[in-house]
């Protein structure tokens, strides 16, 4: 029986992967008016704000002398958790359906197994591997639409690799906040990485805006979104660490197989995107591989 923190950790996990699930059809919802960048510049900047009015508002570690250690760590955590996944995960909707955006994501904890493994000395069995290979077999089902013989290299979406891309920015995020939590606590973290972050995006988003149409700045929808998601993704994000500090990044990974239920269903409602045979097998074999990779650890 796990212990009530633990218990405490399990549930907000669990709530956290319902409101992530729920991103990308609601994001379509906003890229219809808002551009990819623009709609993560406005998101994060929103996020940035209430996260340090929060930290402000609870004193003490507001007001400790940040160190040049302690800066990078933000910025190691802003490039890779809020710049480099944030963002390009929005990118990648631009350019595929979010069903198999959220059907891609659900790879996360394949992902964070591998880096776990090279950066905290994680140890991964026979069957965990064979769990990366099916899981990666699942990837290929959802990338090709099922032709993994027969489709052309023209017919392939850019957006499903710049998901797995943003893939990677999440779980150097995800690995290294375990190492950093143990001198910052979640809170100061996440505050330190969307600052770090946001000011990345900033520019990026100057740079990119003449390649997008204008965003429509009177969409209800695009800034209710904004909204939904900044603010709530802003605590999800503090949620997320204080979870992976209680159970670690392998089992908190673990909890992201409910994201694509929640993802899908959202998609054929919100978009009327249809559910295909091969959108069905390549979650089934992610998530099989996903529940074989992250079982319990072999000896180190």
């Amino acid at each position: 029986m796990p212990a009530p923190s633990q218990t405490r950790a399990y549930l907000a996990l669990l709530a956290i992967v319902a409101l992530w699930g729920s991103y990308p059809a609601t994001a379509k919802l906003a890229l219809r008016d808002f551009s990819p960048f623009f709609l993560t510049a406005a998101r994060c900047t929103l996020a940035s704000s209430f996260l340090v009015i929060l930290l402000l508002r609870a004193g003490g570690e507001a007001a400790r002398v940040l160190e040049a250690r302690t800066l990078r760590v933000f910025l190691v955590l802003g490039l890779a958790g809020i710049w480099g996944s944030t963002q390009f995960t929005y990118v990648a909707l631009h350019y595929t359906t979010a069903g198999n955006a959220v059907i891609l994501q659900a790879a996360a904890p394949i992902v964070v197994a591998l880096m776990a493994r090279g950066y905290l000395g994680e140890r991964l069995r026979p069957v965990q591997w064979l769990g990366v290979g099916v899981s990666a077999f699942g990837v290929l089902l959802v990338i090709t639409s099922g032709r993994l013989a027969a489709l052309r290299v023209e017919e392939l979406r850019a957006g499903d690799f710049l998901t797995l891309a943003a893939l990677c920015g999440w779980s150097v995020y995800t690995v290294y906040g375990k190492r950093v939590l143990g001198e910052l606590s979640p809170a100061l973290a996440t505050t330190g990485a969307y600052v770090a972050g946001t000011l990345l995006i900033l520019p990026t988003t100057l740079v990119t805006a003449p390649f997008y149409p204008a965003p429509r700045l009177a969409s209800p929808i695009g800034w209710a979104v904004v909204v939904y998601q900044g603010l709530l993704g802003a605590v999800a994000h503090i949620w997320w660490y204080r979870a992976v500090h209680v159970v670690g990044p392998s089992r908190s990974a673990v909890f992201m197989n409910f994201q694509p239920i929640v993802g899908i269903a959202l998609a054929a409602v919100l978009l009327a995107e249809p559910i295909g045979a091969w959108q069905l097998g390549g979650t089934a074999c992610v998530l099989a591989g996903v529940a074989l990779t992250t079982q319990a650890r072999g000896g180190r």
